[in-house]
């Protein structure tokens, strides 16, 4: 089975693209109607480093009591039984991921899965390490779209004031860095790199060239995604940023543009120190199990 990893920072159009490729037959995904389309694991940037190293039988227990319980591993159709099975002949973390949803591929009679977290985004190394046979999607959206999505996204009401400029601000320098870095993955040769814009333009050239690059069965006419889009003006109407608004962006855009990419690389891992394991709410649901539950903050080997 080939792996595909769709990258990107959220609001920037990756469930979209995760959801086109799910429609194919010939791509397996984890999908949830409530999330509108393929479900995010937050698999190698939660699970695998929340639990201690795979070696430590108490770091698998706990891990796989976790993963079990989560919505990505009950839409897996994970049972102790089952995953106990898998875990005896996994090699560590990313083996038993690419275990489970090989199987899972394979049940749906696929060539191919897609997996969709941005915390992923910056985790690329590792994850062409572990599947150097991956393909990667890169997929960014212009800042002034993805603030605009941002400003209102997840049912937000939209700031004001001095919060305002301060979530344009944060926003519009995380944007720029992560376009740049995805820009400089896309020349990697296992790597796609297209544009939210692009993408909404497209006649069917772009996928077609995404699907001839990915070496999978399907065309262009069926990547439609069978979910309503993730929009974020579900409740608040799409207004353009104000003359204000885009100075404050355009200034942050200089800035993030003169700061080395080190910086970024840099500033993730300090976070990661600092917050350890940030649970999303959404990630126990079905199960109604609270994440703080579950191991926060070691990182484990992988």
């Amino acid at each position: 089975m080939t792996p595909i990893f769709v990258l990107g920072l959220q609001r920037s159009g990756t469930t979209w693209m995760a959801n086109q490729l799910a429609a194919l037959d010939s791509v397996a995904a984890v999908e949830a109607p409530e999330h509108r389309g393929v479900h995010e694991s937050i698999y190698f940037s939660h699970f695998a480093r929340a639990f201690g190293p795979w070696k430590r039988l108490e770091s698998r227990v706990k891990f796989a009591q976790a993963f079990i319980l989560s919505d990505y591993g009950q839409l897996l159709g994970l049972t102790p039984e089952l995953l106990a099975a898998d875990m005896r002949v996994a090699k560590g973390y990313a083996d038993l991921f690419r275990i489970v949803m090989d199987r899972h591929a394979r049940n749906a009679g696929a060539e191919a899965w897609v997996e969709k977290s941005p915390h992923h985004t910056l985790m690329y190394r590792h994850l062409s390490r572990d599947f150097p046979d991956a393909k990667f999607v890169l997929v960014h959206r212009r800042t002034e779209g993805m603030i605009l999505s941002r400003l209102s996204g997840f049912g937000r009401t939209p700031t004001t004031g001095l919060k305002r400029y301060a979530d344009i601000t944060r926003a519009a320098v995380v944007n720029t860095l992560f376009g740049r870095y995805l820009k400089r993955l896309s020349r990697k040769p296992n790597c796609f790199y297209l544009s939210y814009e692009e993408l909404h333009a497209d006649d069917g050239e772009l996928r077609t060239a995404l699907l001839g690059f990915l070496g999978v069965r399907g065309s262009a006419e069926a990547m439609e995604s069978l979910y309503q889009p993730n929009t974020s003006f579900d409740r608040a109407p799409r207004r353009p940023l104000g003359k204000m608004d885009r100075t404050v962006m355009v200034t942050a855009e200089v800035i993030a543009y003169a700061m080395p990419l080190s910086l970024l690389l840099a500033a993730h891992r300090l976070r990661g120190a600092l917050r350890g394991i940030d649970w999303p709410d959404w990630c126990w649901q079905k199960t109604g199990y609270h994440p703080d539950t579950y191991g926060r903050g070691a990182a484990a080997d992988q």
